[in-house]
Protein backbone atom coordinates (compact mmCIF):
# COMPACT_ATOMS: atom_id res chain seq x y z
CA UNK A 1 0.00 0.00 0.00
CA UNK A 2 1.36 3.36 -0.57
CA UNK A 3 0.62 6.47 1.50
CA UNK A 4 0.87 10.32 0.17
CA UNK A 5 1.14 13.46 2.05
CA UNK A 6 -1.21 16.21 0.99
CA UNK A 7 -0.58 19.72 0.77
CA UNK A 8 1.54 22.09 -0.76
CA UNK A 9 4.49 22.11 1.50
CA UNK A 10 4.54 18.32 2.57
CA UNK A 11 7.32 16.60 1.82
CA UNK A 12 6.62 12.82 1.17
CA UNK A 13 9.61 10.04 1.82
CA UNK A 14 8.78 6.75 1.45
CA UNK A 15 11.05 4.16 2.65
CA UNK A 16 9.13 0.28 1.01
CA UNK A 17 10.09 -2.43 3.16
CA UNK A 18 9.50 -4.96 0.32
CA UNK A 19 11.47 -6.64 -2.84
CA UNK A 20 12.08 -3.99 -5.42
CA UNK A 21 9.79 -5.48 -7.49
CA UNK A 22 6.55 -5.59 -5.23
CA UNK A 23 3.64 -3.81 -6.42
CA UNK A 24 1.87 -1.41 -4.60
CA UNK A 25 -0.37 -3.61 -3.35
CA UNK A 26 2.16 -6.25 -1.61
CA UNK A 27 4.68 -2.92 -0.43
CA UNK A 28 4.32 -2.19 2.81
CA UNK A 29 5.16 1.67 3.47
CA UNK A 30 6.66 4.12 5.91
CA UNK A 31 7.15 8.06 5.74
CA UNK A 32 10.13 9.12 6.53
CA UNK A 33 13.09 11.92 5.57
CA UNK A 34 16.01 11.26 4.11
CA UNK A 35 19.50 12.73 4.11
CA UNK A 36 21.57 12.46 0.66
CA UNK A 37 24.29 13.62 -0.15
CA UNK A 38 24.97 15.54 -3.81
CA UNK A 39 26.47 13.36 -6.78
CA UNK A 40 28.57 15.23 -9.33
CA UNK A 41 26.99 15.50 -12.71
CA UNK A 42 27.97 17.36 -15.64
CA UNK A 43 26.91 17.27 -19.34
CA UNK A 44 29.59 15.94 -21.67
CA UNK A 45 30.35 17.83 -25.46
CA UNK A 46 27.17 15.17 -26.90
CA UNK A 47 24.42 16.02 -24.09
CA UNK A 48 24.92 13.02 -22.44
CA UNK A 49 24.93 13.55 -18.40
CA UNK A 50 28.27 11.99 -16.97
CA UNK A 51 27.59 11.08 -13.37
CA UNK A 52 30.81 9.75 -10.79
CA UNK A 53 30.60 9.45 -6.69
CA UNK A 54 30.74 11.94 -4.59
CA UNK A 55 34.65 13.04 -3.91
CA UNK A 56 35.37 11.40 -0.92
CA UNK A 57 32.55 8.79 -1.10
CA UNK A 58 35.13 5.95 -1.32
CA UNK A 59 34.08 3.08 0.27
CA UNK A 60 36.61 3.30 2.98
CA UNK A 61 36.72 1.30 6.48
CA UNK A 62 33.55 -0.06 8.79
CA UNK A 63 31.00 2.09 7.29
CA UNK A 64 31.49 3.36 4.10
CA UNK A 65 29.33 5.78 2.19
CA UNK A 66 28.95 7.87 -1.10
CA UNK A 67 26.50 8.20 -4.20
CA UNK A 68 26.04 7.76 -7.59
CA UNK A 69 23.48 9.08 -10.12
CA UNK A 70 21.07 7.55 -12.80
CA UNK A 71 19.64 10.02 -15.22
CA UNK A 72 16.14 9.63 -16.84
CA UNK A 73 14.16 10.95 -20.05
CA UNK A 74 10.64 12.78 -19.27
CA UNK A 75 8.36 10.41 -17.45
CA UNK A 76 10.95 7.21 -18.41
CA UNK A 77 11.97 4.53 -16.17
CA UNK A 78 13.98 2.87 -19.11
CA UNK A 79 17.73 1.94 -17.87
CA UNK A 80 19.87 3.29 -20.95
CA UNK A 81 23.48 2.11 -21.82
CA UNK A 82 24.90 4.83 -19.24
CA UNK A 83 22.34 3.97 -16.53
CA UNK A 84 23.69 -0.07 -17.21
CA UNK A 85 27.55 1.11 -16.85
CA UNK A 86 26.59 2.64 -13.14
CA UNK A 87 25.09 -0.18 -12.29
CA UNK A 88 27.86 -2.27 -13.31
CA UNK A 89 29.65 0.15 -10.99
CA UNK A 90 27.48 0.11 -8.16
CA UNK A 91 27.99 -3.84 -8.42
CA UNK A 92 31.57 -3.38 -8.14
CA UNK A 93 31.44 -1.04 -5.47
CA UNK A 94 29.46 -3.31 -3.38
CA UNK A 95 31.46 -6.62 -4.15
CA UNK A 96 34.58 -4.61 -2.94
CA UNK A 97 33.45 -2.95 0.25
CA UNK A 98 30.25 -4.97 1.24
CA UNK A 99 28.14 -1.66 2.36
CA UNK A 100 25.30 -2.13 5.22
CA UNK A 101 22.73 -1.41 2.91
CA UNK A 102 22.07 0.45 -0.61
CA UNK A 103 19.69 3.28 -0.41
CA UNK A 104 17.96 3.51 -4.20
CA UNK A 105 16.40 7.02 -4.29
CA UNK A 106 14.11 7.84 -6.94
CA UNK A 107 13.23 11.50 -8.09
CA UNK A 108 11.48 13.36 -10.64
CA UNK A 109 11.07 17.00 -11.83
CA UNK A 110 8.26 19.01 -11.76
CA UNK A 111 6.16 18.07 -14.54
CA UNK A 112 3.18 16.56 -13.71
CA UNK A 113 1.24 16.21 -10.78
CA UNK A 114 3.13 15.26 -7.70
CA UNK A 115 0.75 12.07 -7.03
CA UNK A 116 2.13 10.93 -10.41
CA UNK A 117 5.64 11.90 -9.87
CA UNK A 118 5.61 10.12 -6.58
CA UNK A 119 4.54 7.14 -8.11
CA UNK A 120 7.05 7.57 -11.39
CA UNK A 121 9.88 8.11 -8.70
CA UNK A 122 8.78 4.67 -6.97
CA UNK A 123 8.96 3.27 -10.28
CA UNK A 124 12.34 4.44 -11.34
CA UNK A 125 13.98 3.22 -7.98
CA UNK A 126 12.40 -0.32 -8.39
CA UNK A 127 14.05 -0.59 -11.82
CA UNK A 128 17.48 0.67 -10.85
CA UNK A 129 16.64 -1.80 -7.77
CA UNK A 130 16.39 -4.60 -10.05
CA UNK A 131 19.34 -4.27 -12.24
CA UNK A 132 21.32 -4.33 -8.57
CA UNK A 133 19.50 -7.43 -8.16
CA UNK A 134 20.28 -8.58 -11.60
CA UNK A 135 24.22 -7.86 -10.41
CA UNK A 136 24.12 -9.93 -7.69
CA UNK A 137 23.41 -7.28 -4.92
CA UNK A 138 21.16 -8.61 -2.51
CA UNK A 139 17.53 -7.64 -2.04
CA UNK A 140 17.71 -7.61 1.89
CA UNK A 141 21.20 -4.81 1.33
CA UNK A 142 18.59 -2.25 -0.52
CA UNK A 143 16.03 0.27 0.42
CA UNK A 144 13.84 1.78 -1.88
CA UNK A 145 12.46 5.56 -1.53
CA UNK A 146 10.57 7.47 -3.47
CA UNK A 147 10.84 10.72 -3.35
CA UNK A 148 8.81 12.20 -6.03
CA UNK A 149 9.29 15.96 -6.55
CA UNK A 150 10.17 16.76 -3.17
CA UNK A 151 13.81 17.18 -3.58
CA UNK A 152 15.18 18.60 -6.61
CA UNK A 153 18.69 18.75 -7.60
CA UNK A 154 18.56 21.58 -8.98
CA UNK A 155 15.47 24.40 -8.13
CA UNK A 156 13.15 24.56 -11.35
CA UNK A 157 9.68 26.51 -11.44
CA UNK A 158 6.14 23.74 -11.16
CA UNK A 159 6.01 22.33 -14.90
CA UNK A 160 9.41 23.37 -16.17
CA UNK A 161 11.07 20.13 -17.44
CA UNK A 162 14.75 19.39 -15.72
CA UNK A 163 17.12 17.09 -16.75
CA UNK A 164 18.96 16.61 -13.07
CA UNK A 165 15.86 16.29 -11.00
CA UNK A 166 14.76 12.61 -12.98
CA UNK A 167 16.85 10.74 -11.41
CA UNK A 168 17.38 7.58 -8.74
CA UNK A 169 20.56 8.04 -6.33
CA UNK A 170 22.16 5.11 -5.15
CA UNK A 171 23.32 5.88 -1.45
CA UNK A 172 25.61 3.32 0.28
CA UNK A 173 26.66 3.33 4.06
Amino acid sequence: MFGLIKGPSAVAVLTVLALPWATPASAQVAAQPVATQPAATQPDPTGAPITAPVPGGAMEGAQPSGSLVLLFASGSTALNAQNQAILDQASRLYREGKPIIMIVAGSTDAVGSPAQNLILSQQRANAVARGMLTRGIPAERTQILAKGETNPAVPAPRGVPEAQNRRVEIIWR
